[in-house]
């Protein structure tokens, strides 16, 4: 079961969750490179609008994210059956991407989210 601003979700089925562990760095690099791109939507309102409009590829939120926001997004994300990065706080979620402290970011291209997900899935190769 996930936390989130020190309260329990309940169980998330059929979400396919992620977590940055020792490679951080580098996945911040790629959200940098796709902001850069044009293919980041950053914050709660614009990754809301991004997966209602069906432009998301993978969502990222942060562990600290409120709860109401967390309900919010967490079923669209289910809904269109979107990968789910949990990075450890906003404040470092928002400088990835050179922004001030995000709760949120949705990935917009498919090419950066499938490069993430590699990432992720790397360490648990070793």
């Amino acid at each position: 079961m996930a936390t989130v601003a020190g309260r329990n979700l309940p169980p998330r089925q059929q979400l396919n969750e992620y977590y940055p562990g020792a490679n951080m760095s580098s996945i911040g690099n790629y959200f940098g490179l796709a902001m850069k791109a044009g293919m980041v939507a950053a914050g709660d309102a614009a990754t809301q609008k991004a997966l209602k409009a069906g432009q998301t590829h993978l969502l990222v939120l942060a562990q600290d994210i409120s709860l109401a926001v967390a309900q919010e997004l967490i079923p669209l994300t289910k809904k269109c059956r979107l990968p789910l990065l949990w990075w450890p706080d906003k404040d470092s979620l928002g400088l990835s991407v050179g922004k001030s402290r995000r709760g949120a970011l949705a990935v917009l291209d498919k090419g950066f989210s499938a490069a993430i997900l590699k990432i992720c899935e790397e360490r648990f190769d070793e």
